[in-house]
Order: C-alpha cells, then sequence, then structure tokens
C-alpha cells in the first residue's frame, strides 16, 4: 500500500501509459529530433533534445502554477502561439533541408540547446498535453508531490521516447551510404515536421 503522500500504484501505470501513447507518437518535436539525427547525427542534436526536454519542464511548472487559466482569459494568445509554433518550426526545417548529411560542416548547424528550448513554449499542443496530465493526475490533496512525480516521469520518459526517435534518425544516416536516398529522407522529414505541426495545431485549436 502506498503511503498517501505519493501517487498510486494504478494511477501512475495509468500516467505512464498517458505519456508513452503522447510523446511516444509522431509529432513536431520527434519529426525535428528524427531529422536532425539523419542530418547531423546523434551527438551533434543531443543539446537541442535536451534543450527540447527543458522547455517542456518550464512551461510545465508555470502551467502547474496555474498559467494555462492565466492564458484562457486572452485566447488570443494562442493564436499567436500558433503562428509562433508554425513559423518556428518551418525555421527548423529549413536548417535541416540547408545542411545536406555529406557536408562535413553540416554537425556544427544542428540546432542547439537554445533552439530546442523554444519548441515546447510555442506550442499549443505542449501546453494542452500538459494540462490534460495536471487535471488526471494531480490531485488538490497530493498536489506539489502529484506535480513532481508527473514532471519526473515526462522527463525520464520524454527523454527515452524522443531519444529513440533521434537515434532513429541517427540509424536511417548511418545506414544509407547513398547521399541522394539521405537527401530524399531528408526532405521528406522536413516535410513532416511542418505537414504534422499544421495537423497537431489543428488537432488543438479545433
Amino acid at each position: 500500500m502506498f503511503p498517501d503522500h505519493l501517487m498510486p500504484l494504478a494511477q501512475y501505470g495509468l500516467l505512464v501509459a498517458f505519456i508513452v501513447a503522447l510523446v511516444g507518437s509522431p509529432g513536431p518535436a520527434n519529426m525535428a529530433l528524427m531529422a536532425s539525427g539523419l542530418t547531423f547525427g546523434a551527438r551533434p542534436a543531443v543539446p537541442f533534445l535536451l534543450g527540447t526536454m527543458t522547455g517542456f519542464q518550464i512551461i510545465f511548472w508555470l502551467n502547474v502554477a496555474g498559467l494555462y487559466a492565466l492564458l484562457e482569459s486572452a485566447p488570443q494568445v494562442f493564436t499567436v502561439l500558433r503562428y509562433a509554433c508554425m513559423a518556428y518550426i518551418v525555421y527548423l526545417a529549413w536548417v535541416v533541408v540547408r545542411s545536406p548529411p555529406g557536408d562535413p560542416s553540416a554537425a556544427s548547424r544542428a540546432p542547439g540547446f537554445p533552439r530546442g528550448v523554444i519548441v515546447h513554449p510555442l506550442s499549443p499542443k505542449a501546453y494542452a498535453m500538459q494540462v490534460a496530465a495536471i487535471a488526471q493526475f494531480v490531485t488538490p490533496e497530493r498536489y506539489l508531490t502529484d506535480a513532481l512525480t508527473v514532471s519526473i516521469t515526462f522527463w525520464m520518459l520524454g527523454g527515452i521516447l524522443n531519444g529513440l526517435w533521434l537515434l532513429a534518425g541517427s540509424w536511417l544516416r548511418g545506414a544509407s551510404g547513398n547521399l541522394k536516398v539521405l537527401q530524399v529522407l531528408r526532405l521528406a522529414l522536413a516535410g513532416l515536421m511542418v505537414i504534422s505541426t499544421i495537423l497537431s495545431l489543428q488537432m488543438v485549436s479545433s
């Protein structure tokens, strides 16, 4: 039996399933990570991965403190975020497109930690996901301990799942020695970054 101040095991199992389903599925951040792994390799893209994880945690704790409730009173903010998110993902896609995998200097242009931090704060989908997690798994009686449990689980599982997308891109980079194939894959992933962002923003706004 779990202590009263900790999340029950059954509820924690649901939290894990929730995070795996939402964080592990294809989306703008995962497509950006896969494209970065393909274009720059796994190691140069690790700072970008850590940046996305850090940005996610920053807005999570702001939402725990009530940011989302505050933003709901100004819906135009989310309209601005949608356009900013779309513009930023297009920018990241352009960084990928203009950095051919065969270019020895491409790794130096890999998106770094600061660019990663910005991804989730600009994404309305991230806010919606976090608010859903807080509503379902953070109880008033254990508000801080539940929030900490959700935060740590997002960090650990997010790191693993996002990291797998990054490694998948890096594996594709190593599996194909044909530069033409890599260029096609790079362009395809850049396009998927943009398409997945459009779809996710439509889902949030609907």
